[in-house]
């Protein structure tokens, strides 16, 4: 679960601002955040640090220490420390969180649902929406397969007043939603602009070609006339851009929104524009929220300008026209260099005569979803005496409208439109259970017992665990599922037969069942390059096998795998590691040399047992696989079969 950390100060002056509440402080938090599941791991007294460049804000305990480069923008504190500015102490509630709740990871969100478990503001959240004055008109290329990125919503949030504290909050909330709902930008990815710095009340989201135009990255001095990038430019040399390149590598036109003069906004999901930056003095927002998951992108928007609401209550949250082109309707571009060359009319805009109409919807979307709950079965599932005005109290304190379904034992539930979380009528009986408190549920006894076991190799990963642990090495947990590409290509392998393969996959990620635990390991090591070397990691776990023998037709075999990077790795290092463990398995092996595609010719060992079976493989990675994987350092690995290890006799 993730940890998110909640200034202590804006929390409660947002917990009391309704009344009723007056007298909550740190301790009642404390004691009352668990029963709500969020898990307190400490108060933490911390130091603020604020980026020069973007104004991003950071709270560091002092085992942290500063931190070195701004990730939110990319500016690099070790080249130039004068970006990094101290604010000075603060005192934040470290928090281990749901992933499906990122409604409550803002000190608004939390506010809001401490108010509504207190008793003091209970049913649903209504926040007013007043009618649009922009419009966003959607380019039909965005859904072609070569620049797919085609949903987006958008809003006008007025009347803002900032400081330290609510910049913070912003842009923390728009990394954690990033993560949480937007699977790291992919499915959604959010930006937030001055809306002062823009012009005209018809925006663009269009594909471009990717060094069509320049613009001014976010971070980038907008004086220098070498900070003007094209799209592709920004994916080389900006960080923010080398980080999330893999999101638009693959398509031939980039995803670009503008304002009505042809001022570049942002390249989603990668960079906003310097020029359009949010800062202390900024009094309005615009906010787009851009993806590939169409519920994804409605809900991070929702989440964002209701958490605005909470934290600043002054806000008017204002709605967006989206006009979803369809290709002939399409009115005409905006000029090519991402700058103002003069204002256009509405009239530009406009489709030809006798053209289909766009289809229009407005965002955001705050009305509630109506979901039925069934009282009886709410009380049998969450083991209480329940009637439906009970139930409906309970519902209300955590944020839920209710009302009667025209039969007493039925509820109808308005949902708020902020919740990511509710997808079935079981979700909104655990947060009826969840009220009621479960430290107030009786406990009892199963009618019927059973006594289980561990597994044998369940007992013998464990072992091999500690081994490993012993030897300095790191434990990590990757994805079960992975790709073809992931898998094998990367690693100058052919698809294999006995791959098991996702019938009906949700996303082209994950598409088959890993047949090996390195991939896992390297894409780890890719992940973590920045920091210092060198590094250890290993992982016990399954890999799937195509099996017509099994029951299933599929079989699943335990393994165990090591990478080392560094400086001066090589084979030596990685067998020294495979003897010693080896040796603590009370198991013995023979090594054999070995050619293999992923490994150097001359470092590359096969290991066998004493009937000559292979059960595993070692060596140093052929330098293909490490540029595949933008290592720039030797890496040497070691996997094998733990089941056939095991398997001899000691």
């Amino acid at each position: 679960m993730p940890i998110i950390d909640l200034p202590v100060d804006l929390l409660l002056a947002r917990v009391r601002a309704h009344g009723g509440a007056g007298d909550v402080g740190l301790d009642d938090l404390v004691e009352i955040l668990p029963k709500l599941g969020c898990e307190v791991e400490e108060v933490a007294e911390t130091q603020q640090y604020s980026c020069g460049v973007c104004a991003k804000i950071y709270d560091r305990t002092p085992a942290q220490g500063a931190p070195l480069v701004c990730s939110h923008c990319g500016a690099d504190f070790r080249a130039d420390p004068d970006q990094l500015d101290d604010l000075g102490p603060n005192t934040v509630l470290r928090l281990n969180m749901l992933a499906v709740r990122p409604d409550i990871f803002d000190p608004g969100g939390m506010a809001r649902y401490i108010r509504g478990y207190l008793g003091v503001d209970s049913g649903l959240a209504e926040y007013a929406v007043t009618a649009p004055r922009l419009r966003v008109q959607v380019d039909p290329q965005l859904s072609n397969e070569d620049s797919f990125r085609p949903h987006i919503a958008c809003a006008v949030v007025r009347n803002v007043r900032l400081n330290h504290g609510t910049i913070k909050l912003l842009m923390n909330l728009q990394e954690d939603l990033h993560w949480a709902l937007g699977r790291d930008r992919k499915l959604a990815s959010i930006g937030v602009y001055d809306l002062d710095t823009l012009e005209g009340d018809v925006f663009h989201y269009d594909a471009v070609d990717p060094d069509s135009l320049r613009f001014v990255p976010l971070g980038f001095p907008p004086d220098e006339p070498d900070s003007l990038l094209t799209p592709r430019e920004i994916l080389e040399r900006h960080k923010t851009g080398q980080a999330y390149a893999h999101l638009l590598k693959p398509l031939r036109k980039y995803p670009l929104l503008r304002d009505g003069v042809g001022t570049v906004l942002s390249m989603p999901p990668i960079i906003n524009s310097e020029g359009t930056r949010v800062t202390m003095n900024t009094r309005q927002f615009f906010i787009d929220v851009t993806g590939l998951s169409q519920r994804s992108v409605d809900r991070a928007l929702n989440i964002v300008v209701t958490s605005l609401a909470e934290s600043m209550p002054e806000v008017v949250i204002e709605s967006v026209v989206i006009e979803e082109m369809d290709q002939g309707t399409k009115g005409a571009k905006t000029p090519e260099n991402g700058q103002p060359k003069g204002k256009r009319t509405a009239a530009s805009h406009a489709a030809e005569p006798g053209a289909a109409r766009p289809r229009t919807r407005i965002t955001p979307d705050l009305a509630p979803i109506e979901m039925m709950l069934d009282v009886k079965t709410a009380a049998e599932t969450i083991g209480i005496e329940l009637n439906a005005g009970r139930l409906a109290e309970l519902l209300e304190s955590m944020g839920y409208g209710v009302r009667e379904a025209g039969h007493a034992d039925r509820l109808s539930v308005l949902v708020p439109a902020y919740r990511n979380d509710v997808m079935h009528a079981v979700d909104l009986i655990e947060d009826a259970a969840i009220a009621y408190g479960y430290e107030h549920i009786t406990p009892e006894l199963v009618p019927t017992f059973t006594v289980g076991s561990p597994r044998a190799i369940e007992e013998q990963a464990a072992v091999a665990r500690r081994v490993l642990t012993g030897l300095g090495f790191h434990q990590v947990m990757t994805l079960v599922l992975t790709n073809e590409e992931a898998a094998f290509r990367k690693w100058r392998l052919e698809p294999a037969a006995n791959t098991v393969k996702i019938e009906n996959p949700i996303s082209v990620e994950q598409t088959i069942c890993r047949v090996s635990l390195l991939p896992g390991l390297l894409e780890t090591m890719a992940i973590n390059r920045q920091y210092d070397l060198p590094q250890h990691l290993f992982e016990a776990g399954d890999c799937s096998f195509v099996d017509p023998g099994a029951e299933t037709g599929a079989r699943e075999e335990r393994f165990i795998a090591a990478a080392m990077i560094g400086t001066h790795v090589g084979y030596a290092d990685i067998r020294a590691v495979a003897d010693a463990f080896v040796h603590e398995m009370g198991r013995t092996y023979v090594v054999k040399p070995v050619e293999h595609a992923s490994l150097i010719p001359g470092r590359a060992a096969g290991l066998f047992d004493a009937g000559g079976r292979q059960i595993g493989l070692m060596g140093e990675l052929h330098p293909e696989v490490l540029e595949n994987y933008g290592l720039r350092h030797p890496v040497a690995v070691l996997e094998l079969s733990l089941e056939k290890l095991l398997a001899q006799a000691s």
